[in-house]
């Protein structure tokens, strides 16, 4: 037997819809008069010209498109919650674009870890060193089965589609040649994942470890960290090996010597609390 209609107005015109139907206008009014009994303060914020203004500035730069499914969106919706970090609430960089089944999917997922979740004693290892001086390797022989590992050029190869070619081939430098061969213009693409993975890791502690794989220390990782324990990691490969290793890899080394005393300089300024690593 199919389910009974209803008559409604959507988008100004008259519709027949399914009589469980609502429209997102029915389902806001009831998610905020609950918010308004738990908390004004919340809820009148996303009254404010200062929010409008923000949710359409976030509407514009996605296209009002759905960042995870690639469907029209219309929830501009926080990556970190508002109500773990209140003063992050009108960040672009920490807004984006979502349909109402990706928001509703997200929002239960938010609610699982924080009431259901095990909480994780998540310690976050930032790898730095020179180029060749082996971090990835190091990282792997280190990692445990849940973990998360961000490394600069694995995701560069996967995001170009040069990792195909190390799938599919048994050439080990070959391979290696083919991962760190950057292409320009999907940079952008992987800082964009370095910085919502900082944004998840600051309010998460989902994973028993976090490996940040990089050449150059960043900074911001001072700051944005500092409620973890953070343990700032170096390959102590020397300088000859590493360009001895580039030469083998016949990878460019132009630049190589003053990228490798940049990181010892920003090493220093940062004053970090380096522990340097030896490999087998």
């Amino acid at each position: 037997m199919p389910k009974p209609k209803k008559l409604m107005v959507i988008n100004g015109r008259r519709q027949l819809v399914p009589i469980d139907y609502q429209t997102r206008t029915e389902t806001d009014k009831a998610y905020n008069q609950k918010r308004n009994r738990e908390n004004k303060e919340y809820v009148s914020f996303y009254k404010t010209t200062a929010w409008r203004h923000t949710r359409e500035q976030v509407l514009l730069r996605d296209y009002s498109t759905c960042v995870r499914c690639g469907l029209e969106g219309n929830i501009v919706d926080h990556i970190v919650p508002s109500e773990d970090d209140w003063e992050d609430r009108l960040n672009v960089g920490n807004l984006e674009t979502l349909c109402q089944r990706c928001h509703n999917l997200k929002t239960r997922r938010e609610w699982i870890k924080k009431n259901k979740g095990r909480d994780r004693a998540m310690k976050i290892h930032v790898v730095i060193g020179y180029p060749a001086s082996g971090k990835s390797t190091y990282v792997a022989r280190h990692m445990t089965s849940h973990d998360l590992v961000y490394d600069y050029d694995l995701l560069t190869s996967s995001l170009d589609g040069s990792m195909l070619n190390v799938l599919n081939t048994n050439d080990v430098e070959a391979n290696s040649r083919t991962i760190h061969k950057h292409n320009i213009d999907v940079n952008d693409y992987v800082q964009m994942i370095y910085e919502m993975i900082l944004r998840k890791i600051k309010s998460e502690k989902t994973f028993e470890n976090v490996w940040l794989i990089m050449t150059k220390p960043d900074d911001r990782l001072t700051t944005l960290l500092t409620s973890y324990d953070v343990d700032w990691l170096m390959l102590g490969t020397s300088k000859e090996e590493c360009i001895n290793r580039l030469h083998k890899q016949q990878r460019d080394t132009t630049n190589s010597y003053s990228l490798m005393n940049e990181v010892d300089r920003l090493i220093n300024d940062l004053d970090l609390k380096v522990k340097l690593i030896k490999q087998n």
